[in-house]
């Protein structure tokens, strides 16, 4: 495939981050109407969220071609995968909650601040486990070839 246009990646990019979001959100709501007794509902935004899923993964199939849509980084390949995700796994850890956690402090939601701070720490278990994930896979690549 040849290279996407900046703004038609740009374009496909946002296309992404509104899919995510509403998968996610389908879901969530999904729990919430099965822990108020909603069943029906509970099971059509569960389907829902499972359909907007497969049209973030179909964004995906075509950014690959250009970069990860959160990390600029190359994807496709699994080692390329793990990269870009520890890329932005440290992004996370290193800049966006810490930065979060620190505008909650001096606006005195500690709630907040501490629930940031422990998805920083969560962040950087999940860098570390993707870490060794892909030293494996590159010391299992060096044995092979």
């Amino acid at each position: 495939m040849s290279e996407l246009s900046r703004s038609l990646f740009e374009g496909m990019r946002e296309a992404f981050v509104a899919e995510s979001m509403t998968a996610q959100r389908y879901a969530y709501f999904a729990q919430i109407a099965e822990i108020e007794g909603h069943l029906e509902v509970s099971k059509l935004l569960g389907e829902l969220a499972e359909s907007v899923a497969c049209a973030a993964h179909g964004h995906l199939d075509f950014l690959q071609y250009v970069a990860d849509p959160a990390t600029d980084q190359p994807i496709g390949e699994t080692h390329l995968n793990l990269a870009s995700s520890i890329t932005g796994g440290l992004q996370e850890a290193d800049e966006l909650y810490p930065r979060l956690a620190a505008i909650a402090h001096s606006e005195g939601f500690a709630d907040v601040a501490s629930w940031l701070e422990t998805l920083c720490a969560l962040k950087k278990t999940h860098v570390t486990k993707l870490n060794q994930a892909l030293a494996a896979m590159e010391e299992r690549m060096g044995q092979v070839g």
